[in-house]
């Protein structure tokens, strides 16, 4: 039986593309061998209203805000209507594509696993990265995948009369190939702006789409947010009835607990472990001085024609769950590699409201609320208790019934956290007894639309967002969490750390928890709360050290260091720094406590830098670096002037004599020793709260540069 929630009215199978054309949706659908049809469908542009504007629009079912809409067989005739009621109180999708799908209930890849879709990985190698007289494309390698089979093909441009010839003959490629998906690394920065320049200076059009039609780019900018106060700045490249998929995005949103060093391909690929087996290498930088060699012109056509492997290895590794979510999500693939996580359960909101034509509810405003408790009492602590609440916030919305009856009387919002959190156990426990790693990556596409729910609720800018509800599973977290804490601490426990949805103790005198006596508190805990909010074991640790809120180190029973925190993790600062913090963790954890001498060994080191490396600060060259006018933003600007470093890229800096950041890789051997002991100082002090700061001394300060001498 048909889920409409889950997965829209609209139970067409195997759909890989939607494009509109006016009236008509084409449907491109993939057979079981590989082939695609095209499917026609009727499309109607839409516009809602809170008001009757004109004889035309319609009353939609219920009472919710936009409850008149009027539908339009014209692109143009949509378009002008638009403009005319752009101080009126409307709303409508900017996406034709999304906008047919919220109405008509169609979704891709429905009965296709990721593997099925047939898809395009290629890869360019130029002679510039900016677009000036020098730019040459030398190189484009493709990695083409259909039916499982891999074919590798190499376009070179000494084969060709010149660059536009061989774009040209790329693309008459690509259209006989015909793939579903078309994905690279950082191409919607790089790659397709540069070809769209090449082809622009030799007079060709890239004529990628399935119709034959040029690759689009938007005039407008579009920003990725990498995190809350970053985003990388793009103009968006489109293919009419493909789907271009940025593994540099979806690097960005697979690196979660941000462990990459770098979100270069190459750096990837190693850090992953997916490194070709005796694959040529060459130094890509090299590339542009190297290519009129004959010899090394060789080397270097063997090593492009893999490299469009590597960006098909981590769509692999980290497109599936996204892939798997767009059988769900009223979205094209494209957009949801790209997209917020709010705006997708919004859409799948909308979709269960307008493909039945009932009216939707208006955006509410944000307000301001109270989060999570967050405890952190610093000390060194033995033998630790940790448990929390799994999926505490989902839990709650299911528990509690949580959804606006007012925006929602359908009650949509808790029927999908319901369905999806049913689903996903039942696909968590089929990927455990099966090994089967779809199962395991349905999983996770129901996990972090899941996850997403909370965020969704207070988001601002959608329509079925509810503020108020957000509040509510906070202050509800808070009860619970604040119910556990006055539990443990009524048995005699010394409450070490409190966070959002666990608690770690330890008895008062520290001594161990035996098995029997962590599940008895299990048990105890769990009967005060309703079934749904379940308290787990997260761990025993002989040793527990806090630092402050959200920042402490656990030691497992077998050994194993684990760190959280920003402050400990410090994967910001220099190696130097980070590795000053885990040797004083250590000499803690082993009872040495001979934090000084620890110092003091970096203090020399400090004094004495051979290797800048160790000591350099890593810094992303942002859209803020290259056009910014503060100060630390100059900086580093002046540090990658007259170098190919772009946007995105990660780079290691020090601070010369004069205070100015220079390249680690241009390192002459002179640098700034007071900023080193000055840092080496602020770092020691991120103990101060379980470290007499005493301890440690600001060598950088004039007073104490003659204690040096006994260093």
């Amino acid at each position: 039986m048909q889920n409409k929630l889950l997965e829209g009215k609209d139970n067409t199978q195997r759909i890989v593309s939607i494009e509109i054309d006016n009236d008509v949706a084409m449907l491109y659908i993939q057979t079981e061998n590989g082939s695609i049809i095209v499917e026609p469908r009727p499309n109607r542009f839409w516009i809602l209203s809170n008001e009757k504007l004109d004889p035309k629009y319609n009353r939609l079912k219920g009472e919710l805000h936009y409850k008149w809409g009027k539908q339009f067989t014209d692109r143009q005739d949509y378009y002008n209507e638009k403009r005319l009621l752009k101080n009126k109180d409307i709303f409508n999708i900017y996406d034709p594509k999304e906008a047919f799908m919220i109405k008509d209930g169609a979704t891709y890849y429905k009965g296709l696993k990721h593997s099925e879709v047939t898809i395009l990985s290629f890869d360019i190698e130029t002679t510039t990265l900016e677009h000036n007289d020098d730019a040459r494309v030398l190189l484009i390698s493709n990695t083409f995948r259909k039916n499982g089979q891999l074919e590798r093909k190499l376009f070179d441009f000494k084969d060709y009369f010149n660059e536009g010839e061989m774009l040209e003959d790329w693309c008459q490629w690509i259209l006989i190939k015909d793939p579903s998906i078309i994905c690279g690394h950082n191409i919607q920065s790089f790659d397709f702006p540069y070809l769209r320049f090449i082809a622009d200076k030799h007079d060709v059009k890239l004529e990628l789409g399935r119709d034959s039609s040029k690759l689009k780019v938007e005039s407008f900018e579009s920003k990725f947010r990498k995190d809350g106060s970053q985003f990388y700045h793009y103009n968006k490249s489109k293919i009419y009835g493909r789907e271009i998929v940025d593994t540099f995005f979806l690097a960005l949103k697979y690196d979660v607990g941000r462990k990459y060093e770098s979100y270069g391909l190459k750096q990837i690929i190693k850090q992953e472990g997916l490194e070709i087996k005796d694959r040529q290498f060459y130094d890509a930088a090299k590339i542009r001085h190297n290519y009129n060699d004959p010899v090394e012109w060789e080397k270097i056509k063997a090593y492009a024609l893999h490299d469009a492997d590597d960006s098909l290895a981590l769509f692999d590794l980290m497109a599936p769950p996204l892939f798997y979510s767009a059988q769900i999500i009223p979205k094209s693939f494209q957009l949801i590699t790209e997209s917020a996580e709010g705006s997708k359960i919004n859409s799948i909101m909308m979709r269960s409201y307008l493909q039945e034509g009932h009216s939707l509810p208006k955006e509410s405003e944000a307000v301001k609320y109270p989060g999570a408790i967050s405890i952190g009492n610093p000390g060194i602590y033995r033998n630790v208790f940790k448990i929390d609440v799994a999926s505490l916030y989902p839990s709650i919305m299911i528990q509690y019934e949580v959804y606006d009856p007012i925006k929602d009387p359908n009650g949509s919002f808790l029927d999908l956290v319901k369905q999806l959190t049913e689903q996903r156990l039942k696909n968590k426990e089929y990927a455990k007894s099966t090994g089967n790693r779809y199962f395991k990556d349905m999983e996770q596409s129901q996990k972090i639309l899941i996850n997403s729910a909370y965020g969704f609720c207070g988001a601002t800018g959608l329509l079925f967002n509810s503020p108020a509800k957000a509040a509510f599973v906070t202050e509800k977290g808070r009860e619970i969490l604040q119910k556990s804490i006055d539990w443990a601490l009524n048995k005699g426990f010394k409450l070490v750390n409190a966070d959002t949805d666990s608690i770690s103790f330890s008895k008062g005198n520290e001594t161990p928890f035996s098995k029997e006596e962590r599940l008895g508190l299990l048990n105890e805990i769990n009967s005060m709360f309703p079934d749904r909010i379940k308290f787990e074991d997260d761990g025993y640790y002989p040793c527990l050290i806090v630092i402050m809120a959200k920042n402490y180190v656990l030691q497992t029973e077998d050994g194993q260091i684990k760190y959280k925190g920003s402050a400990i993790k410090a994967t910001g600062r220099e190696p130097a720094l980070q590795q000053l913090i885990k040797d004083i963790i250590g000499s803690i954890l082993d009872g040495k406590q001979n934090y000084l001498e620890i110092y003091n060994r970096y203090v020399k080191e400090a004094l004495n830098v051979q290797d800048i490396n160790r000591w350099a600060s890593k810094k992303t060259v942002t859209s803020k670096v290259l056009e910014g006018t503060r100060t630390n933003e100059t900086k580093v600007k002046d540090a990658i002037e007259n170098t190919e470093y772009a946007e995105g890229d990660k780079i290691y800096v020090y601070f010369d004599e004069e205070s100015n950041l220079k390249l680690a890789e241009n390192f002459d051997g002179k640098y700034n020793k007071d900023k080193l002991l000055e840092k080496l100082y602020k770092t020691a002090l991120t103990f101060e709260t379980i470290i007499n700061k005493e301890t440690f001394i600001n060598y950088k300060l004039k007073k104490n540069k003659k204690l040096l001498e006994n260093v």
